[in-house]
């Protein structure tokens, strides 16, 4: 872990205006190498391409965290409180005590239905062994007119969800999942999974919607998929 000290050493050294993290709002050269890819992460604010390119889905559309009113985070990033709008009454959640406002299980929430207009689960269903409760736990408290976003790693070249119970260990689970503590890897197939929860399912590819010269300057990736959910009415 380095310092306040180090950390603003490397601002410095960083500084420029080739990208922007438009998350902290900060420029550099480039973004800093992550372990398996380059210029993955914001050298201030630690944002991965899945968290700017959920600032910029804020930015494009604003009505989503301007109607919300209570909004619920599992396993929240500490890059987020960059983007919470001041109106917004936030709530963490983890499955671990002590790691965020609530302790719950995605399996099983304690909460009532229709308790949060707005829920935000990033990079969490791979580790859940039952998604599909966890999905239905979601629809249930999602207010009837709110929404959840969504991402999970993909492998936009498999089709279907691939996972096996017999894959334990981490690094069969590393072999086969991408990483030591996932429980499957997700295919083009993840948005159907969510639809058969309940879920009306949008999904946004940011890359596409702001064309290659944001994706480059914001450090983009073509594989992170946001996906968008509303409560089917009929089923509300």
């Amino acid at each position: 872990m380095i310092g306040p000290l180090e950390r603003r050493a490397l601002w410095w050294r960083e500084r420029g205006d080739a990208v922007e993290c438009p998350v902290c709002g900060r420029r550099f050269r480039r973004f800093q190498p992550d372990w398996n890819r380059p210029e993955a992460i914001c050298w201030r604010c630690g944002a991965h391409e899945r968290h700017r390119a959920v600032a910029l889905l804020w930015q494009q559309r604003p009505e989503l965290l301007g109607g919300a009113r209570r909004l619920l985070h599992f396993a929240p990033e500490w890059n987020f409180r960059f983007q919470r709008p001041p109106h917004v009454h936030y709530t963490t959640a983890d499955l671990d005590p002590g790691k965020a406002d609530l302790a719950l299980d995605i399996r099983a929430l304690d909460l009532p239905d229709g308790a949060f207009d707005a829920i935000l689960c990033s990079h969490v269903l791979e580790h859940v062994d039952r998604d599909r409760d966890a999905l239905a736990e979601l629809r249930r408290v999602v207010d009837p007119h709110g929404w959840v976003l969504l991402m999970v790693p993909q492998d936009l070249g498999r089709h279907e969800t691939y996972e096996d119970p017999a894959i334990v260990t981490p690094e069969e689970r590393r072999a086969a999942y991408w990483q030591h503590d996932h429980v499957r890897l997700y295919g083009r197939d993840f948005a159907d999974r969510v639809r058969a929860a309940g879920f009306e399912v949008e999904t946004i590819v940011m890359t596409e919607a702001l064309g290659p010269g944001a994706t480059a300057r914001h450090g983009l990736s073509r594989a992170d998929l946001i996906h968008l959910c509303r409560p089917v009415p009929s089923m509300a």
